[in-house]
């Protein structure tokens, strides 16, 4: 392996263990803004038609990950699965570019 490879594939690593910082740090602050459930407009509340409709996971979370070591762990799960997606996106380009390439030559 390269050295440039190596020193890349050690920041993806230092970036993974310190993705579920930004969770950890903010969560007794509550909700983002924007991420409330019903809108309260004086003394009536209510919720937007669009939403509604529930989502396939409320809350953003897997029932039973409400703590934040859960919480920490699905931020691993989804840094791997965008590093492993982003990395076959690049190698597939990679490699048709060289197929196209190898074929106008």
């Amino acid at each position: 392996m390269e050295a440039w490879m190596k020193k890349a594939w050690i920041a993806i690593g230092f970036f993974v263990l310190v993705v579920p910082l930004g969770i950890l740090v903010t969560w007794s602050y509550g909700d983002a803004w924007g991420e409330w459930g019903s809108v309260s407009d004086g003394n009536t509340t209510w919720t937007p038609k669009e939403y509604s409709g529930g989502a396939p996971l409320p809350d953003y979370s897997i029932p039973g990950w409400e703590n934040k070591l859960m919480a920490s762990v699905g931020y691993w799960i989804s840094a791997v699965i965008g590093i492993i997606m982003s990395v076959v996106t690049v190698l597939g380009i990679a490699k048709a570019v060289e197929l196209w390439k190898g074929h106008n030559e």
